[in-house]
């Protein structure tokens, strides 16, 4: 299969036509290669920049990256990345110009070249289809007008019979042959340029003429184009060349060109008033057909041989058409009964079979030359047609190729993103976060409703654990009471021990907490606290308890104590599972630390650890792992419920919070562990030493006595009784007799020469309102209405003196010596 055989149609055009259509076709699909690759340099180009100048031009709103300090995975990967960035750029940028360089210079210089080609090969066949529609027109004209002399010639023989016209054929051949034979003998002479030629003479000179001078086709605007035509200088030229008897002289060669033009060889064209022949290129001269008659040279020929299109007819297209409206207004009429015309209209007819004859041989040369023209280009086409196919696939390869040769470096650099997407360690820089830039626990501040005039505390959470208590009037704040009663009824109902460990352990979601803690906040009353309780799910029971501890202005142990507990822990660790002398020595300054508690912090305290302690022993009973497990969580979480060191002790120390809170975390649950451990003997010593210290009733002295001197003189009490630990021990043990048994004299020297230096506040704390800290409504001023009672007095008004009178320390009863009522635990 070939274009040269299969792009033809019956009117030679319409095939070629299409197939160019098709080439115009692949032109557009190189164009669309070449814009689509522009498109992927234009973006691998600027995506190249864009990764280079990415990183730099990028604006960091993290102070991390300038900060040579801050070590972390993320601010390491956060610079590599950039860095590859930067190399992926360049390896992008040099891509484009790979792209530029080796596909797409070299692929649109080819791709206009072949455009050229297939432009140049439509306007080659173009011309030549124009050349042989002109000649096949042409002959359809000619052969018209063959037709309709024939037909004049037949209708002039049907006027006359078949013997008058065998008649006027016989008198023509002989007026034919009489002539042809004076003609025959005639001497002919032709003067031309004042020298006579002989008609033999005359005929070769004429056919050296016509033959040698350039003859071309010559239009004239409005008449139209004349064949046949040669300048005057040609052919004066031509004679002063080839004509020695001219001796060079240009008039002699106008005088032949006049002559020319005086015997019938010559006319003058484009000229309406001069007619004499000048020797210039400006004046045309068209050879007659009377030239070519005696010079016997066909025009057919003459076109062969100076390659022009003779298909025209020997007249101008003017007279040809001034001949067709002579024919058809009828002044060309033929007169039927002029017998003469009948030998005229034979010739005629001959003639006109002479130039049909002619012009079917000049279109069958036409046609050949147009086939095989369009053969050659046809041929050509799918020669350049195959080479496009070529060069878009060879486009193609270098296209890729400018890619995989960068796809090794490309997955280098993909294998190093990798590596640092490894190096990430999410949770390590969670934790360089937190041990860094911690601020501190979730504290929640409570601000309490402060009346102007008078003192009436609506709230529950937040208010001060003694203060809630006298409200009460009970050792243990109601609240407390009633949540740890709630679920001493709960735990039979429960199904297993894992489920009573889940009430303490598992967290619940704070805003459920917080509807609670809406519904208990202002109840006064055992039975409507229990009606709320009950009425909610015992998990938020059991936050609620914590948060209510959580909210205290100060915990139940208070931070006053917190660096007295955190060096008795650093001069006695805790050691092993058996009990040592450390213990001992740990135990007795946790006694005498805590025998300075208020008398309701120390009673919710006990409540709270025997409910603890009740519930873990229950459980070791048939799990022990499950209890040992149970008791390190309650440690853990509790530690943070009941001691915390001052806020800003941190910053005092000059460490982290993390390190801080670290630390503080292992003092906490370290002493939790210890209250659990060492509960009845603790408490117990507490309770007995309570019940015999004298009995104070409130007086308005020691109402009005500065709460300063109170606090000094209750720290330096407590640093000579941490001194005195052994000998107040031993004391006490004589009072009770399954304990003085096992102690003696060394004993107590060397638990006396164990315990540790007491530090003295150098500035004792103030009253917890002005303490910082010791309440979430710490900025907030207490008013200073002079109508507005103060607390003692408020309560001594509420309190029956002569009940409290009747009320006896014993054993088991707490009784406060530092304030001025006195609370009875039941």
């Amino acid at each position: 299969m070939s274009f040269a055989d299969l792009f033809w149609t019956a009117d030679y055009h319409l095939g070629h036509e299409a197939l160019f259509d098709e080439l115009y076709e692949g032109v557009k699909e190189n164009d669309d290669f070449v814009a689509l690759i522009t498109k992927r340099m234009d973006a691998e180009f600027r995506y190249g920049q864009e990764l280079e100048n990415g990183p730099t031009s990028l604006k960091l709103l993290s102070k991390r990256h300038a900060n040579d300090d801050y070590v972390s995975t993320i601010k390491n990967a956060f610079g590599e990345i950039g860095h590859n960035f930067t190399r992926q750029g360049a390896y992008h940028t040099e891509i484009a110009q790979n792209i530029q360089e080796l596909v797409l210079q070299p692929f649109t210089k080819w791709c206009k070249e072949h455009e050229q080609r297939i432009g140049f090969s439509e306007q080659v066949i173009a011309e030549k289809y124009k050349q042989y529609s002109a000649s096949r027109a042409h002959l359809e004209k000619i052969q018209k007008k063959y037709f309709n002399k024939c037909r004049v010639v037949e209708d002039f023989k049907s006027h006359y019979s078949e013997e008058e016209l065998d008649a006027l054929d016989v008198l023509q051949e002989s007026v034919d042959a009489a002539g042809s034979a004076e003609d025959s003998l005639a001497d002919v002479t032709y003067t031309f340029g004042g020298f006579s030629y002989e008609y033999a003479l005359a005929q070769k000179l004429l056919a050296e003429m016509i033959t040698q001078i350039e003859i071309n086709p010559h239009k004239v605007p409005i008449l139209g184009t004349y064949n046949n035509v040669s300048t005057g200088s040609a052919i004066a030229q031509w004679l002063l060349d080839n004509m020695p008897e001219m001796r060079g002289s240009v008039a002699k060669a106008e005088l032949f060109g006049q002559d020319l033009i005086a015997n019938g060889f010559l006319r003058a064209i484009g000229s309406m008033a001069n007619k004499d022949f000048i020797n210039s290129a400006q004046f045309h001269y068209q050879w007659k057909p009377a030239v070519f008659e005696l010079a016997k040279v066909s025009e057919l020929e003459l076109a062969k041989k100076s390659g022009l299109d003779v298909a025209a007819n020997r007249g101008n297209q003017f007279s040809t058409y001034i001949e067709d409206m002579k024919q058809a207004i009828g002044v060309a009429a033929v007169d039927y009964n002029d017998k003469s015309q009948y030998r005229k209209l034979v010739r005629e007819v001959d003639l006109m079979d002479a130039q049909y004859y002619e012009s079917a041989k000049i279109l069958d040369l036409a046609r050949c030359e147009f086939e095989e023209t369009v053969m050659d280009h046809l041929a050509f086409m799918q020669k350049c047609e195959l080479d496009r196919l070529r060069a878009v696939k060879k486009a193609t390869f270098d296209f890729i190729a400018a890619f995989s040769n960068k796809i090794s470096a490309l997955k280098q650099s993909c294998d190093k993103l990798l590596l640092v997407e490894e190096t990430i360690h999410p949770a390590g820089d969670l934790k360089f976060l937190i041990e860094n830039y911690a601020t501190g626990k979730f504290l929640p501040h409570v601000t309490l409703y402060d009346n102007y005039y008078h003192l009436n505390i609506r709230q529950t959470f937040g208010v001060d654990l003694n203060v809630k208590a006298r409200l009460d009037k009970k050792a243990v704040p109601l609240i407390v009471q009633a949540v740890l009663s709630y679920l001493d009824s709960l735990y039979p109902e429960l199904d297993n021990d894992e489920e009573r460990v889940v009430l303490w352990t598992k967290p619940v979601h704070l805003a459920k907490v917080h509807q609670l803690r809406q519904e208990l906040n202002e109840q006064t009353e055992l039975l409507a606290i229990q009606g709320v309780l009950a009425a909610h799910d015992p998990l938020t029971v059991t936050n609620v308890l914590k948060l209510y501890f959580m909210e205290l202005p100060d915990l139940i142990v208070s931070h006053t104590f917190f660096d007295l507990i955190k060096t008795l822990y650093l001069s006695y660790p805790p050691g092993t599972s058996a009990e040592t002398s450390a213990d001992k020595s740990r135990v007795t300054g946790l006694q005498n630390t805590l025998m300075e508690l208020p008398v309701c912090n120390l009673a919710t305290l006990d409540a709270l650890l025997t409910h603890l302690n009740r519930l873990v022993q229950i459980i070791s009973s048939k799990n022990a792992e499950l209890s040992e497990s149970l008791r390190a969580r309650l440690s853990r979480e509790f530690g943070a419920l009941v001691l915390r060191p001052k806020t800003g002790a941190a910053e005092i120390e000059g460490k982290s919070v993390h390190a801080f809170n670290t630390a503080t975390e292992a003092l906490q649950q370290n002493f939790i562990a210890d209250l659990f451990t060492h509960k009845e003997t603790i408490f117990g010593e507490l309770r007995r030493r309570n019940s015999k210290k004298p009995l104070r009733t409130n007086s308005a002295k020691s109402a009005q006595a500065p709460q300063k001197s109170k606090l000094s003189n209750s720290k330096i009490r407590l640093e000579l009784k941490l001194k005195s630990a052994v000998k107040n021990a031993s004391s006490s043990s004589n009072a009770s007799n399954d304990h003085s048994a096992t102690r003696n004299e060394p004993m107590k020297k060397e638990v006396e020469s164990d315990l540790p230096p007491i530090p003295r506040p150098t500035t004792p704390p103030l009253t917890p309102s002005k303490t910082p800290g010791s309440s979430g409504g710490s900025a907030l001023k207490r008013s200073t209405s002079p109508n507005k009672k103060k607390l003692n007095a408020y309560l001594e008004k509420r309190s029956d003196s002569t009940a409290l009178s009747r009320l006896r320390p014993s054993e088991g009863t707490y009784s406060s010596n530092t304030s001025d009522d006195e609370i009875k635990v039941t």
